[in-house]
């Protein structure tokens, strides 16, 4: 049985999923290589993704991540051992 209560990885697959839920709009349609302000996000959601992301155990902060707004530097930030690409 899986443990359903262990946090997620930071793939870039989940910062993907996890951005185009606050962007209502399909994964797919989200650029891991753009910047994410271009792509609709405010800082307010940005903050929930923080604070979501730090309950899960991820140590940044919002002025880390809003000077490397693109989800593969996003990666490389909460998993600098080597955040697998989209797909992988």
């Amino acid at each position: 049985m899986t443990d359903v209560s262990r946090p997620q990885p930071f793939t870039l697959d989940r910062l993907r999923d996890d951005l185009a839920g606050l962007l209502y709009v399909q994964a797919e349609e989200v650029a891991v290589d753009e910047n994410v302000f271009d792509q609709g996000l405010d800082s307010v959601r940005m903050m929930t993704l923080v604070e979501g992301w730090r309950a899960d155990g991820a140590e940044v902060g919002f002025a880390e991540l809003a000077e490397r707004p693109t989800l593969t530097d996003w990666a490389t930030l909460l998993d600098p051992a080597g955040a697998p690409r989209a797909g992988a």
